[in-house]
């Protein structure tokens, strides 16, 4: 009988045995070979491809993160502003409207603990302008008749996650760390009419 290569032998159709051809043994050795390639083609692809995806990710968490805070200076601004507008009586009945350092505190008193940002209430600017006409206003001046108009505007500079300030062997993990520090700068202003 023919000798094995591999140990398979082949039928006929007449039923002799013959050998196997070698281009039959490469296609099925082949498959194998082939496979394991894309199996690292694959992770090769991977590990090329996933910190776009991570930066993806973590502009998408940092974005998030900047509208959660300008919604809530948004939301510190128009608290102060309607206080202020707001008026109450004194013991002789005259109009008391709240002075300018209440309302700033209204602006930031619950900014520290709202605001995600690590240094959440560091760099908030309050801002307090009261106008009696488009073309005659003042800075930090209440309200003082009705009719007036108050705007009060909140400042921040947006920090965000600050990822990559850490150092590692003694240099910095992100080289653009500290050039893109405080780069946004969040602003909110709210008016409404003395009441």
């Amino acid at each position: 009988m023919g000798e094995s290569i591999g140990g398979v032998m082949e039928t006929t159709k007449t039923g002799v045995l013959s050998r196997p051809s070698r281009a039959r043994l490469q296609t099925k050795g082949g498959a194998g070979r082939r496979w394991r390639a894309q199996r690292g083609v694959a992770a090769l692809e991977f590990a090329l491809v996933l910190p776009l995806l991570l930066a993806v990710l973590l502009g998408i968490v940092e974005v998030g993160f900047m509208l959660y805070d300008k919604a809530v200076i948004t939301n510190a601004s128009r608290a102060a502003v309607r206080q202020a507008v707001a008026f109450g009586e004194t013991a002789s009945g005259a109009a008391a409207y709240m002075p300018v350092a209440s309302a700033t505190a209204v602006a930031t008193s619950g900014l520290s603990s709202a605001l995600i940002s690590p240094r959440a209430s560091s760099g908030v600017s309050v801002t307090v302008t009261m106008c009696t006409s488009s073309s005659s206003c003042t800075t930090n001046t209440p309200c003082s008749a009705s009719g007036q108009s108050l705007t009060v505007a909140v400042s921040y500079p947006f920090t965000g996650l600050n990822l990559g300030t850490s150092t590692i062997l003694g240099s910095t993990a992100n080289p653009l760390a500290s050039a893109t520090n405080n780069l946004l700068t969040l602003n909110a202003s709210t008016t409404m009419n003395c009441e």
